[in-house]
């Protein structure tokens, strides 16, 4: 499964090329052009990665970032921009972002910034992306994908997509609103009935007290 991409560009042909690209490398991407609708998907998606121009409609990027930060959304931002001055540079980092392009730029080099993003994100796992579950199950944090006695073993995407929210929060009771929020996009409406099953389906292969239920408050991976 292809990690997410925010992508916020208000000029509509960089936008759409830079888009086309990234998917075309297998990201997922969701492009858009303003301060507001940018706040509302990071709030109610969950993302691998934001690209943030700095120069946006309905705000500024820089400011954009500095409230998601302050809201503890900690997706990792790379800022493009046109600005050269070391003062908006620093403005940038101190907003919260990770890395910074200068425009023009190549979209190859965009490419190797998120890779490299990625990697550094995951680097708690071994180098290969996988964590093992247990002797004969491993799952690829990054593709989302999951290997039982060395076979690959079909998932449906929010089925994928829990596994891996579980995974990066072992220990952690999660309550449904933030499963609700990892899982189901902007628009979508969440199912309690849905989760019920994905999590049926997911302990049939990974065994039963791997995901523990905790009435009125969640769920655990152990």
């Amino acid at each position: 499964m292809s990690s997410k991409i925010l992508l916020i560009e208000d000029e509509p042909m960089l936008c759409e090329m830079v888009s086309d690209y990234l998917a075309s490398n297998g990201y997922e991407v969701v492009g858009i052009d303003s301060y507001d609708e940018a706040l509302s998907l990071a709030y109610e998606c969950k993302f691998d990665i934001f690209i943030f121009d700095v120069k946006i409609i309905g705000g500024d990027g820089f400011e954009l970032l500095s409230r998601l930060r302050e809201s503890g959304v900690d997706t990792p931002c790379i800022f493009t921009t046109s600005l050269n001055d070391i003062s908006d540079l620093a403005k940038g980092f101190k907003s919260g972002c990770d890395d910074y392009i200068k425009k023009p730029f190549e979209l190859a080099e965009l490419l190797l910034r998120i890779d490299n993003i990625l990697k550094r994100k995951f680097s708690h796992l071994n180098s290969d992306n996988y964590i093992q579950i247990s002797n004969n199950i491993k799952f690829d944090i990054i593709q989302k994908k999951l290997i039982k006695d060395n076979l690959p073993v079909q998932l449906a995407k929010k089925e994928s997509d829990l596994l891996a929210l579980f995974l990066k929060n072992r220990g952690k009771i999660l309550s449904r609103d933030e499963i609700y929020m990892n899982l189901w996009d902007y628009g979508q409406i969440p199912s309690e009935l849905s989760l019920r099953v994905y999590i049926r389906n997911l302990r049939k292969i990974i065994g039963e007290d791997k995901i523990i239920s905790h009435p009125k408050l969640g769920y655990e991976y152990a």
